[in-house]
């Protein structure tokens, strides 16, 4: 496979993460094109959940209808929806 590999936000994460807290592991992992696949899957799986969390959010949170408290909505929801993939997808080892 030679074309390049798009890698997401939550691919880049991953790789900042493993490089900073498995350097070793990380370069053992069969070169930069095992590192790429494995970003795009964690970048797969982080967006997957994203979507689930977001209907599940929105469903136990009905949307508010005004302007301040449809920013305050859309701020808790980023919160927890980004806390909820870093510790469930990104944050882990993988190799």
């Amino acid at each position: 496979m030679n074309e390049e590999l798009e890698i997401g936000r939550w691919g880049e994460e991953w790789q900042k993460f493993m490089r900073e807290n498995y350097p070793t592991e990380t370069a053992e992992l069969g070169g930069k094109a095992r590192f790429d696949e494995l970003a795009v899957e964690v970048d797969n799986e982080a967006w997957e959940l994203r979507q689930r969390l977001r209907s599940q959010y929105a469903k136990e949170n009905p949307r508010p209808t005004t302007f301040a408290e449809i920013a305050e909505w859309e701020n808790t929801l980023g919160f927890i929806v980004d806390r909820e993939i870093l510790e469930q997808v990104v944050l882990h080892y993988r190799g």
